[in-house]
């Protein structure tokens, strides 16, 4: 139960979005595949979320609304297009075919969430060497240049977080 007959708090809500805001955003990502049109579509859904907020007493119905409302959201703005990519078109049918399709994607969504979790609890040093590698593309060149240390270390962090992930998911099957 999340709340009493006043429903959800702001504080409650405000949890639920930083829980859920990364994951949906890239579930419609998926979907859309443009960055601004998918957050634009996922604050959507949060203010439908706090707007009925009255209605919801447990998180599952909170993140199931929110998965679906964000499907049923991109879905329209892809319909809603004079003009589609091939890609969309295939979207399209496949989501309007399999509901398979939409979950992998909200696995793959809830799965990278696991994993950014996972690097935010690495030690910093190391933290920092991965999102240099992995979210800005840089080589262990660039980062030993940036960081004023020797490649060996860069190899190191790099491997100390790889496994540490590895590790974290292996733990919950994941891997």
């Amino acid at each position: 139960m999340l709340s009493n007959k006043t429903g959800i708090s702001q504080q409650t809500f405000s949890e639920i979005f930083e829980r859920y805001y990364r994951p949906i955003c890239y579930f419609v990502f998926q979907l859309v595949r443009d960055e601004q049109q998918a957050e634009d579509i996922v604050a959507e859904c949060f203010q439908k979320v706090w707007a009925n907020r009255m209605n919801f007493e447990e998180l599952p119905s909170i993140k199931a609304f929110l998965y679906k409302a964000a499907k049923n959201a991109a879905l329209n703005y892809l319909k809603s297009l004079k003009v589609r990519s091939t890609a969309h078109d295939e979207i399209l049918y496949l989501s309007e075919h399999t509901e398979d399709f939409i979950l992998a994607k909200m696995m793959k969504a809830q799965l990278l969430n696991y994993v950014y979790d996972k690097v935010e609890e690495l030690p910093q040093k190391v933290r920092v060497v991965f999102n240099l590698i992995y979210f800005d593309g840089l080589s262990t060149k660039e980062i030993s240049e940036k960081l004023n240390t020797s490649e060996q270390n860069v190899r190191n962090a790099k491997t100390r977080a790889l496994n540490s992930i590895k590790k974290s998911l292996a733990h919950k099957g994941l891997v």
